[in-house]
């Protein structure tokens, strides 16, 4: 009788704190979702959206257990939404057990049909994200609602990520976070919310729910992917005591295990003097000349490979891993007696790096840093060299880490705001009794402009070469004639800092020049290519973030025939520009003009002094860049002098 009493308390106390996901099931008799005006408008329309992560320490062992659930119930209203909704995918990656999958269809005329489990399919390494299961949900048609519920068992982790927002407008997100007497914490990010503590069955937890998720949208000058709306969690074993500092250590120590060899390799020393030889000693120099070397010798190859992160096998084999080729970079540079600092950062185009919060899915890009000369080596960046950091950087945090491994974050910033320019220099005729236009133009490239260019020039297909030459000789003209076209310095490896790539070319044009009567209207604003435009008529969702602080300074000589006058300059004149708050032009767009003689002068100066502007500033910022845009559109009359 004792043995039954027992039993029935621990059966009780199992039931007390059952799992919340046992207990969660879909509406037992579904009906249509009344729509809003706007939102039956859409192509689909996210109803519910609702996660459930639960962690759990099993009565029997010590292993935490994690489960996952997610219900979702979207409405399809033509055949984008049918199209976005109606084949469902669910990854197996660290799946342990499916506990459940179901899913149904509800038609506007009431009819139900269920998902037949037999029509799940297990498809193996879709486009390289690893297994799904994968089922097409039955009976969709517009204005149909799709509703599907699914648990998984997966492999205890203890971090995780999970991106809310979609591409269609969610009316409801629910996120449930489940961790009991576990030291848990969750993070919502780009979201207008927080989370709050929660009771779940007596179990502690918490949760976020947010409404009305406008879609994420491709938008010029953004980093859509990035400012989504995420949660990022942490749970660890019962009875630990895990920070930030502790995981942010174990990192760098775990991740700069072979970064600062006490002495070089033999071999790479004896490369290193023969690349060095006569050259200057100074940080810059060195490093470069040790940055093209490996670039133009090593293959960095991405798979599991050990070897490909043992730094004998790599000198030998000259094949390495992202990881293993730092080791490369660490005995070269420490043969040549460069100070460097590696790097741990995120792609700023996929993910904003937040020091306060770890998350090993943002340690993905690897850098050097090179103190002395305030430049940074991108070594899985065949494109760069030594140079100001990267684009896809540019903005983000990251991890400095000295010899000593000590650590520190700091916001990679650019050092010279002027590094990237392009100065354009043209002279303007009209040839053979005003038949054609020639253009004589010299260029100047600086910076990531440079950089670009010459890693186009040398390391794309030859056709898309050829069609690159359209860009560097004025693009937009379409009967344009080249007549000469010449670069210089447009090899990759320039050990001066830098130094600009110079394009000389001279083009000629019909086109430009229309006949009207007696007179001729010449379209002079075309002269500067085509211009980026941004006439978006809906509301911005993403603030600004461009590439890189740029500035662009064109002098336009039009050589004005002698007996001919000018009319219309008054569309030359343009001037747009965002102030900060002191007044101080944060980007601007201007342009002018003067006469001397028989020469039309026309400057423009256009600069964006940061990369990164608020949302609120996106009207001025809009202004600044469609100014471009509309001198592009720009034209003269040229009428006979009386």
């Amino acid at each position: 009788m004792k043995k039954i009493i027992v039993f029935m308390l621990c059966l009780c106390t199992s039931q007390a704190f059952s799992q919340y996901y046992k207990e969660y099931n879909w509406a037992k008799k579904p009906t249509l979702h009344k729509l809003s005006e706007k939102e039956a408008k859409e192509s689909s329309v996210g109803i519910l959206e609702k996660y459930i992560v639960e962690y759990k320490v099993p009565t029997f062992g010590n292993q935490v257990q994690k489960f996952e659930t997610t219900h979702t119930i979207a409405r399809v209203l033509d055949e984008k939404g049918i199209k976005t909704h109606n084949t469902v995918y669910i990854s197996m990656y660290d799946v342990i057990d499916i506990i459940d999958i179901k899913a149904r269809t509800i038609t506007p005329d009431g009819k139900i049909t269920l998902l037949n489990k037999d029509n799940i399919k297990e498809v193996k390494n879709v486009e390289e994200y690893g297994d799904f299961k994968i089922f097409a949900i039955e009976g969709a048609e517009k204005g149909a609602e799709i509703e599907v519920l699914y648990t998984l068992e997966k492999e205890y982790s203890a971090f995780g990520r999970d991106v809310l927002q979609k591409s269609y407008p969610i009316r409801k997100v629910e996120y449930n976070f489940i961790y009991g007497e576990m030291p848990g914490r969750i993070k919502a990010y780009n979201a207008k919310g927080e989370f709050v503590e929660k009771s779940y069955n007596k179990k502690t937890g918490k949760q976020l729910v947010l409404e009305n998720i406008v879609p994420m949208i491709e938008e010029e000058y953004a980093t859509p992917d990035a400012n989504k709306t995420y949660v990022a969690f942490q749970c660890f074993g019962p009875g630990t005591n895990v920070t930030d500092s502790m995981l942010w250590n174990n990192v760098v120590t775990n991740i700069t295990q072979g970064l600062f060899p006490e002495t070089a390799n033999t071999d790479v020393a004896s490369i290193v003097e023969t690349i060095l030889k006569e050259q200057k000693t100074d940080d810059y120099t060195k490093a470069y000349l040790v940055d093209d070397y490996i670039k133009k010798n090593y293959t960095i190859v991405k798979n599991n490979n050990a070897q490909l992160s043992d730094i004998d096998y790599i000198l030998k084999n000259k094949s390495a891993s992202e990881l293993g080729i730092i080791q490369v970079y660490a005995h070269f540079l420490k043969a040549a007696n460069v100070e460097y600092m590696p790097v741990i950062t995120s792609n700023v185009y996929e993910h904003k790096f937040d020091s306060a919060f770890f998350n090993p899915g943002a340690l993905r890009e690897f850098l050097i840093y090179i103190p002395k000369a305030y430049n940074y080596i991108a070594p899985n960046r065949i494109d760069y060299r030594l140079s100001e950091i990267p684009p896809s950087i540019l903005g983000n945090t990251g991890i400095f880490v000295n010899n000593k491994k000590q650590y520190n974050f700091y916001k990679i910033t650019q050092k010279d705001p002027d590094y990237s320019r392009i100065v354009r220099n043209m002279n303007i005729s009209f040839k053979e009794d005003m038949e054609y236009v020639q253009i004589n133009q010299e260029q100047e490239y600086y910076g990531h402009w440079a950089m670009s260019n010459r890693a186009f020039l040398n390391l794309a297909p030859e056709q898309s070469i050829k069609e690159f030459e359209d860009y560097l000789t004025s693009s937009g003209i379409e009967d344009k004639v080249v007549k000469k076209y010449e670069t210089k310095n447009q090899e990759m490896k320039q050990l001066e800092y830098n130094i600009p790539f110079l394009v000389s070319t001279s083009i000629t044009s019909e086109s430009l020049l229309e006949e009207a009567g007696d007179s001729y209207i010449f379209q002079v604003g075309k002269v500067i290519g085509t211009q980026s435009e941004l006439y978006q008529e809906t509301e911005r969702i993403n603030p600004i973030h461009m590439q890189y602080p740029n500035r662009y300074n064109y002098e336009i000589i039009v050589d004005v025939p002698a007996a001919y006058e000018v009319e219309g300059l008054e569309s030359l004149v343009i001037k747009k520009e965002l102030l900060n708050e002191e007044g101080v032009q944060k980007c601007k767009f201007e342009s002018n003009y003067r006469l001397e003689g028989n020469k039309l002068i026309i400057t423009i100066e256009e600069f964006y002094k940061e990369f990164e502007y608020d949302i609120s500033e996106y009207e001025g910022f809009r202004e600044v860049i469609n100014a471009a845009s509309d001198f592009n559109k720009a034209a003269i009359l040229m009428n006979p002098k009386e």
